[in-house]
Parts: C-alpha cells; structure tokens; sequence
C-alpha cells in the first residue's frame, strides 16, 4: 500500500516531483495533502486543484501559453511554450479599440477592418469576433 513518503498517511495522495518537471525532473514521491502544502511552502492542504492553479498563474505570469486557443493578436513562439505578439492582430486590436472608444458599433468596426485589409483569423471578420477581442 502507498503512504505518504513523509508522514506515512495512506489517504489523498499526490504524486510530487523531487525535481519540477520544468527542469527535467522524472522521479516522484507520494505526499499527502499536507506534507505537499509544506513542499511547496504552503501551508495547510494543498489540493491538485491548487496546484495546477498556481501552476498556470506562474505559467502566464511568464507569458506562456497555458491551454487553448492561442489568444489573437500572439502567436506561439518556436519553443511551443512561450506567446509572443502577432504585429499584424496588434495592429488589428489597436484599431478595434480605437474605433469602439469612437462610438462606431461592434458591427461597423467589423466591417472596418475588413476594408482596411486587416486579416482575422478565420474567413471574415464578424461581430462575435470583435466582441470576443473587445473583452480581452
């Protein structure tokens, strides 16, 4: 039976790695909610729930891409990881906001950029995708 690699608890296990995976780490130990929050110099439980938030609040705090989509106007860099700004979707999000700040409706900047030549991700550029751009 598997127990807790510091205090022996044999309920709520997690998997923690003794190296980060970030630096090349493999290897695992069990830990217990508790004994993880301290491993992590937190204290009380320390659920995967919170870890995994935390994990991807570091993760965007470095501006890495942490799931999904990647968000218009960035564009993924060679690394796979990091997010890097698109100059073309900038410019596009530049005039957007522009554009709405001069009172023009979600359906008439649409049909700006479309004019302006500028290129939205998919076919045409659309209110929802403006909208979308415009609560970013």
């Amino acid at each position: 039976m598997r127990s807790c690699f510091e205090c022996g608890a044999t309920e709520s296990l997690h998997d923690h790695h003794v190296v980060p995976r970030s630096r090349g780490g493999t290897k695992t130990v069990p830990l217990c909610h508790a004994c993880h929050a301290r491993a992590h110099g937190r204290t009380g439980n320390y659920d995967i729930g919170s870890l995994t938030s935390a994990a991807l609040q570091r993760k965007k705090a470095r501006g890495e891409k942490t799931g999904g989509a990647v968000p218009y106007g960035y564009a993924l860099a060679d690394d796979g990881v990091r997010l890097i700004e698109n100059e073309g979707e900038q410019k596009a999000i530049a005039l957007i906001r522009a554009c709405r700040a001069d009172g023009l409706s979600i359906r008439a900047i649409a049909e700006r950029l479309g004019r302006e030549g500028m290129k939205p991700r998919g076919k045409a550029w659309n209110k929802s995708t403006v909208h979308r751009i415009l609560q970013r």
